[in-house]
């Protein structure tokens, strides 16, 4: 597996090319950005974690250049110098309305040292995670992964127009509720009566746990 072509980089790549790739993919290759396509989604956003989590770390990037293996790999929240930017796909994640609680799969990790597996959920917990995702919200990653299941109990569901045009090539709509706006972006491919979940989008619009489904129409 080569770890530079996933990421769409060479080996030339400097540290903060590779970390920019890496954040535009998460975003690209987020389940709830990809309708019908989950489990590929998944196993794309898997292989791109784990080329970042080699390229990210200096040590690890320069072994695998010099002998083409990765050695130990670990998951990207293990190392400081990979962590960073973890954090920051969270918060790029929380102020699209993505959910997080597809991680817990990515991160079943049964190379991990020691012979056993380590959790996203293990990673909130331990950490007790928490971010400025809108200004002046404080958002707890630990209270977003559990109140998963109960989030898509109370969604809201509105009805969006696009064109043909949108459709096929994505776009950026504002969502007005409540006197509050809620940017909504409209992967590229979608089609007519597909469903884009904002996950636990509701607390930012009318502070009540759940997500809010933006169903598809085009003409």
């Amino acid at each position: 597996m080569n770890y530079y072509n996933l990421l769409g980089l060479t080996q030339n790549a400097s540290g903060e090319e590779i970390k920019k790739a890496y954040r535009q993919l998460a975003m690209r290759y987020h389940p709830d950005r990809n309708p019908g396509k989950e489990k590929w989604a998944n196993e794309k956003f898997k292989e791109i974690n784990e080329a970042y989590g080699v390229l990210g770390d200096p040590q690890k990037r320069d072994h695998y250049d010099h002998f083409g293996t990765a050695g130990n790999i670990n998951d990207v929240f293990s190392s400081p110098f990979t962590r960073t930017t973890f954090d920051n796909i969270m918060k790029d994640f929380s102020i699209a309305g993505l959910g997080f609680s597809f991680l817990d799969s990515i991160f079943q990790n049964p190379r991990r040292g020691g012979g056993g597996s380590f959790s996203f959920n293990d990673f909130i917990r331990q950490r007790g995670a928490t971010f400025e995702a809108w200004p002046g919200n404080k958002i707890n990653l630990n209270d977003l992964f559990h109140q998963t299941t109960k989030s898509k109990q109370h969604a809201l569901r509105y009805e969006l127009v696009i064109s043909p045009i949108e459709a096929s090539q994505g776009t950026i709509k504002i969502l007005n509720v409540n006197k509050r706006k809620l940017e909504i972006r409209i992967p590229p491919g979608v089609k007519t009566g597909s469903t884009v979940r904002l996950n636990n989008a509701r607390m930012s619009l009318d502070g009540h746990p759940g997500d809010i489904l933006i169903i598809i129409r085009t003409r």
